[in-house]
């Protein structure tokens, strides 16, 4: 029960960031061609959420990861913001159209949708983890009233022929640009915080060992440790075989028992698996030859 709630919370996970991606790149067309310079800060905010909310199982390579898309989140916030002030100074104000409030009505519902699955399948799982990404869920939303307020107040500032509402979405997105750009600051911080500290522990071992258990070949699980780092798990094992079969048999059963793991557990990255023979006894016996008692060790046959 717990593996399949652990690959159904990863299938939503990654679904959640493929649609999280769909709204980054509606937000960043819909800001572009409707001319709303709030909505494309909006974009750049999506994308710090997505990095809050998905966590790579590659945690050697997340902190050069991170540090680029801050970087690109940086830059684009710096050429929204000259911009922004250009057309302020220049008086050529942009109102956003059409365009920009059906893209940004399509992704808050998208994000909703998102939050929603999400946010119930984090509780089955870690609810500590699933209050964070209300609260980071709830900045979101602060931010999307701030945009919906600035595009709104600007379309009502043309419609009404009131000049200074109609760079409501301009102070808007400066205002969010300053407020993300703080975020993506914050992230990067927290990676770097992260990935100095590296905890290791070691975690219980009985469900991967009922697991190798059942394959066809192992005989007994002489040691297995699984240590986690951070959320992602590492397997060394020992496996005792028949010591009459063949290296390539013993290879086969070693390559099944790193694929049975690898599939079961979803937060299993790397499993070691030494192959050692099985000596409880010497001579080995068959059943045929065991005596009466049966008081002789003997493998399994």
């Amino acid at each position: 029960m717990a593996v399949r709630q652990q690959s159904s919370m990863n299938s939503t996970g990654w679904a959640g960031t493929y649609l999280l991606g769909f709204t980054i790149l509606l937000k960043g067309i819909g800001g572009w061609f409707g001319g709303s310079q709030a909505l494309l800060v909006d974009a750049l905010n999506s994308v710090s959420d997505a990095f809050h909310s998905r966590n790579s199982k590659s945690r050697s390579s997340m902190l050069g990861v991170r540090t680029l898309v801050v970087a690109l989140i940086i830059v684009g916030l710096i050429e929204v913001f000259i911009k922004t002030i250009k057309n302020i100074q220049s008086g050529m104000n942009l109102v956003p159209n059409g365009w920009a409030v059906a893209a940004f009505l399509v992704t808050v519902v998208i994000s909703q949708i998102v939050f929603m699955f999400g946010y119930r399948s984090r509780l089955y799982g870690d609810r500590q983890q699933a209050y964070f990404y209300l609260s980071q869920h709830r900045m979101s939303m602060y931010v999307w009233i701030c945009v919906a307020l600035g595009m709104a107040l600007s379309i009502a500032g043309s419609g009404f022929d009131i000049s200074f509402l109609t760079y409501a979405d301009s102070v808007v997105a400066l205002m969010v640009s300053v407020f993300v750009a703080v975020k993506g600051l914050v992230l990067l911080q927290a990676t770097t915080a992260t990935s100095s500290k590296d905890p290791l522990r070691t975690v219980d071992s009985r469900p991967f060992i009922e697991t190798v258990q059942r394959i066809q070949g192992v005989l007994e699980v002489r040691a297995l440790k699984a240590i986690e780092s951070f959320e992602t798990v590492t397997i060394e094992a020992v496996l005792s075989v028949n010591p009459r079969i063949t290296v390539k048999e013993a290879e086969d059963i070693s390559q099944r028992a790193r694929d049975l793991l690898m599939q079961r557990f979803v937060q299993v990255i790397e499993v070691r698996i030494r192959i050692e023979p099985y000596h409880t006894g010497y001579p080995y016996k068959s059943n045929e030859e065991l005596p009466d008692n049966k008081e002789e060790p003997t493998i399994v046959q």
